[in-house]
């Protein structure tokens, strides 16, 4: 059985704050921009996307407001990790590996 499928990860969080909102908001606890991925058992093969998420006090991710999007997109984004890219890094070192030491 393949197991595949879609997951992300966190790449930048921001506070309120940091988006021009000085008070409190009850439940928010701050923005993530999180990276959307394909894996393939649980490694990682290419990005599929990015987004801005709020995470609030249940510990639990939704989605953001489209009011705020404009002020989160004008914060600096952190390029694209390598992290997302872990599945073809390994495929290609081991093709690598294999055209080196098996012949």
């Amino acid at each position: 059985m393949i197991i595949y499928g879609r997951n992300s990860y966190r790449v930048r969080s921001a506070q309120l704050a940091e988006i021009g909102i000085n008070e409190q908001i009850p439940g928010i606890v701050q923005f993530e921009l999180r990276q959307n991925y394909a894996h393939i058992y649980w490694i990682p093969l290419f990005p599929l996307g990015s987004q801005w998420c709020i995470r609030k006090t249940d510990n639990k991710l939704y989605e953001v407001n489209d009011s705020l999007l404009p002020a989160l997109n004008a914060l600096p984004r952190p390029k694209n990790g390598w992290i997302a890219f872990t599945g073809l890094i390994l495929i290609a070192a081991a093709l690598l590996w294999f055209s080196i030491f098996v012949r």
